[in-house]
């Protein structure tokens, strides 16, 4: 990231500008921050000039409007008020494709920022005199997470009033950690998080007091192969609710557009609420792998919905459109039973990838037998195939569950909230339940499927009994003599 090589000179004899300096990382956090809200501004007033009769009122309604969903696509709840003296009402679900928007303009610019900070020409401070050092990583991007929580904080005074309103204290606690979540992911992939946030004395006292196998679990190996497979199952869980999600919506096809009838009569309306729709599909997915999991979700008052049954929806639920893909009240059977491919088929793809690298060291060995006739050059592979013995596959399985099941947790948690007081005070799944049966289920799976896995592989590959131990030479690799 950074260039120690000699400055480039210009015709009066100083070296070149850099790109950007830690001023300029900060006004790239304000710029971010500002496109951010320019989205939304511009979404909300295409929405406010094409309704007839514009819920927002004035366009500095709807400028309230675009900052508190942009407060909210941060994670940040909002508060409701149907009039002076009414009471308020939280609104805390986020819209998960919505989140996209911040995270994406966080990530690209953060990564802009500390490539022009670190890869432009250095000068001589004036002209002359020592070069100026390029500023450090931890410099850049907390120089432009200042500038975009300034603009964050800015954004939330201006939208702390009104009848649709954003809550301080929330959007003070999820703005600054989705925001440093996302450079911190932008540092480790680009110059390391310990460029940035170096461990201290004591926590790495930690790590080098854990015992040998646990520290060994946790390689960078294994660490980068737990992690394909974690988001191998993870892909395969949100694929699984989304496809139950479409299957609700068009079995229950009826109900879904008598709801977009009754909410909104007129096409602008209709447009707005299959906006709407868009933007929480993700959350719905999320519903989706949550009842595929087995805890299943709740819709408010004690309700539950999963694959065992439905039952305790409140009375007077909202007719939404999504809302039309919700199972009717009634006890389970084979068919809702059959959710749970969906966490079977995320266990086998973790499973398919926690064997990978045991099968690409099973090749390796058989390409360097074929090579050397089985020699001594052949052992390096097989030290690396060792190394991927039955141990380190099922090590890599159990933490691919383990990470599956904290993003489902994590997701779950982001993918509900509260749509009001009392029945509706939290509306989607349990995090805690949904993180734990997706761990579990991928544990089940994950583990004696990638051992098996593994095993075939050998089998397949090196043309030996599973149930034999790896020694060297490979005599079954030797080419065959050749007749003079």
């Amino acid at each position: 990231m950074t260039d120690n090589g000699p400055t480039a000179a210009t015709p009066g004899g100083a070296a070149a500008q850099p790109a950007t300096t830690t001023g300029g990382a900060f006004l790239a956090g304000v710029v971010t921050a500002g496109l951010g809200l320019g989205v939304c501004t511009v979404s909300v007033l295409l929405l406010w000039i094409v309704a007839p009769a514009p819920a927002a009122g004035s366009p500095s309604g709807a400028l309230h409007i675009a900052a508190d969903l942009w407060l909210l696509a941060h994670g940040a709840d909002l508060v409701r008020t149907a009039g002076p003296g009414a009471a308020a009402v939280p609104v805390g679900v986020t819209p998960l494709l919505l989140v996209a928007v911040p995270v994406w303009l966080l990530y690209r610019c953060a990564q802009r920022a500390l490539a022009a900070a670190g890869g432009g020409p250095r000068r001589h401070a004036r002209g002359r005199g020592a070069l100026r050092r390029p500023a450090s990583p931890g410099a850049v991007l907390g120089r432009f997470l200042g500038g975009y929580l300034l603009t964050a904080a800015a954004a939330v005074a201006y939208a702390a009033s009104g009848a649709l309103r954003v809550a301080p204290v929330s959007a003070l606690l999820c703005v600054p950690l989705t925001a440093a979540g996302t450079v911190a992911v932008v540092a480790a992939r680009t110059v390391g998080l310990g460029a940035v946030l170096p461990l201290p004395a004591r926590a790495r006292q930690l790590w080098a007091g854990l015992p040998p196998g646990v520290r060994a679990a946790l390689a960078p190996p294994r660490r980068a192969a737990a992690l394909r497979a974690a988001c191998a199952a993870g892909a395969v869980l949100l694929a699984a609710g989304a496809l139950l999600v479409m299957t609700g919506l068009v079995w229950h096809a009826g109900a879904v557009r008598h709801h977009v009838l009754h909410v909104a009569p007129d096409w602008p309306g209709r447009g707005t609420v299959l906006l709407v729709c868009l933007l929480l599909l993700p959350n719905a997915a999320v519903w989706g792998a949550a009842y595929a999991l087995g805890p299943g979700f709740t819709l408010g008052a004690g309700s539950t919905a999963g694959p065992l049954g439905a039952a305790g929806y409140p009375a007077g639920l909202p007719p939404f459109p999504l809302l039309g893909a919700v199972p009717q009240e009634a006890a389970g059977s084979p068919l809702t039973w059959a959710a749970a491919i969906g966490p079977v088929a995320a266990g086998a793809a973790a499973a398919w990838y926690a064997a990978r690298p045991a099968r690409a060291a099973a090749e390796a060995v058989r390409e360097a037998a074929e090579r050397t006739g089985g020699g001594a050059a052949a052992r390096g592979p097989e030290a690396r195939l060792l190394r991927w013995n039955r141990r380190s596959t099922a090590t890599v399985a159990a933490l691919a569950a383990l990470v599956c099941g904290a993003g489902a947790a994590v997701l779950a948690g982001a993918a509900g909230g509260a749509l009001g007081t009392a029945a509706l005070r939290h509306v989607g799944p349990s995090w805690w339940l949904t993180g734990a049966a997706a761990a579990a289920w991928t544990a089940a799976v994950a583990v004696p499927g990638a051992l098996a896995l593994r095993e075939w592989h050998l089998w397949r590959t090196l043309g030996r009994s599973p149930l034999r131990k790896l020694r060297s030479p490979l005599p079954k690799l030797r080419p065959p003599r050749t007749e003079r």
